[in-house]
């Protein structure tokens, strides 16, 4: 297999790993609903597949991505490619600066009160912190499939 291909195939394996990740969140945080010992659980899962699944997959995308520029195949002159680079460091620092601390908060308030307006309102932040990071990530795949400008 050439070498183009396979950075192609771990990125996109990488993709899907990252992604699918993260989409499951809004899942088991809303499965565990308010009991304390289940939300406790579950967004220490979510924290945990973050370090240990999404945020390697995320890692390693941006990796291979640069190694796919770096071929020649792709230049960082193609729009859609600077645009989905912008916006994957856009979501790094949401990630990192915001989402982080959110999901720390709400793990706190779930610790103390997850019936609390306190809890609810991190719960609100982090959810929509969620939905936000999740779309960008949307338009990044759609920039990196359809390539169009």
């Amino acid at each position: 297999m050439e070498p183009f291909v396979t950075l192609k195939v771990i990125h996109v394996l990488s993709a899907i790993v990252a992604v699918g990740a993260n989409v499951t969140y809004a899942f088991w945080l809303r499965r565990a609903g308010l009991d304390r010992d289940r939300l406790i659980f579950s967004i220490e899962g979510v924290r945990r597949l973050d370090r240990t699944i999404a945020n390697p997959g995320y890692i390693l995308l941006l990796l291979t991505g640069l190694a796919m520029v770096a071929t020649g195949v792709y230049s960082f002159r193609n729009g859609w490619l600077a645009a989905a680079l912008a916006l994957y460091i856009l979501t790094a620092i949401i990630g990192i600066l915001v989402f982080a601390p959110a999901i720390r908060r709400q793990l706190a308030e779930a610790e103390r009160d997850p019936g609390s307006a306190a809890y609810a309102a991190a719960a609100r932040r982090t959810s929509l912190l969620g939905v936000a990071t999740t779309a960008i990530v949307v338009v990044i795949v759609v920039l990196m499939v359809a390539k169009p400008f």
